[in-house]
């Protein structure tokens, strides 16, 4: 999160900064000649960006997304590889566990505003992409009355998988997506306005690919997959979330 945040304030100053220079050139061919920042509000959270216009009918967007910590439960079962002292090793039990679901997310973007109409009316057509923020949902836990060293291996049904625990009974994973998305949407309004100020919204999709598990204790994909047709919200998730929604609400402001 703190190199996301890194460098995007980078390539913001940089932005910045390519406004101030050959501004003659800039005025005469109407290229990053206006700096404009807008606030926004959707399914990605909350967002700031900062737009240039790059030709009468294209505007270019940088910006950064916060979806807050929207929590939430689900109960599920952990299947525990006993290695009891009387003998009874390789023998199995099960234990009931709540498991927590955290959208907390942060997410950058770079998008190009195309105006098919020039200057006449703002519709536009999105496209570009959004990085980082590959955790879709975090996902933790933890085994009530866990004795360390009492049990040979443990794992936690996530939909039709198994997510290992660690020795302590702690369960820590995620619902994880492609690192690069493609998005493509549509709307109206200007990010970087004719005016000093805009209202934009727009409607589209990140192409992230079908969310998997991921064991954030051993730092690796879980592969493999149990016929348990568990069909649990994580499941859900997996199964049709392989675009993410975007709906997004946005205040602009041109600087200069």
């Amino acid at each position: 999160m703190k190199k996301l945040f890194l460098s995007l304030c980078v390539a913001f100053s940089a932005l910045f900064a390519a406004n101030h220079t050959t501004a003659q050139v800039k005025d005469m061919l109407g290229i990053a000649n206006h700096l404009g920042v807008n606030l926004n509000v959707g399914t990605t959270g909350i967002g700031v960006e900062a737009a240039t216009p790059i030709t009468p009918f294209i505007q270019a967007r940088l910006g950064i997304s916060i979806m807050p910590g929207f929590n939430f439960s689900v109960d599920s079962e952990v299947d525990i590889e006993t290695n009891d002292p009387t003998g009874m090793y390789g023998s199995y039990v099960s234990r009931d566990i709540t498991l927590n679901g955290s959208l907390k997310r942060v997410q950058g973007s770079l998008i190009f505003n195309v105006y098919p109409l020039g200057n006449r009316f703002p519709l536009f057509i999105a496209v570009g992409g959004y990085f980082g923020g590959r955790d879709m949902v975090k996902i933790t836990g933890k085994v009530d009355d866990f004795t360390p060293g009492m049990y040979e291996a443990a794992a936690v049904e996530i939909g039709d998988y198994r997510l290992p625990l660690d020795p302590n009974g702690n369960v820590r994973g995620a619902l994880r997506v492609n690192a690069f998305r493609p998005y493509i949407g549509i709307g109206t309004g200007r990010p970087c306005p004719v005016g000093r100020v805009n209202f934009m919204w727009e409607l589209g999709v990140q192409f992230q690919g079908k969310p998997y598990v991921w064991d954030d204790i051993n730092k690796e994909k879980v592969d493999t997959q149990f016929m348990t047709d568990n069909d649990d919200t994580f499941q859900k998730v997996m199964d049709h979330f392989t675009v993410y929604p975007v709906l997004k609400f946005t205040i602009s402001g041109r600087i200069f």
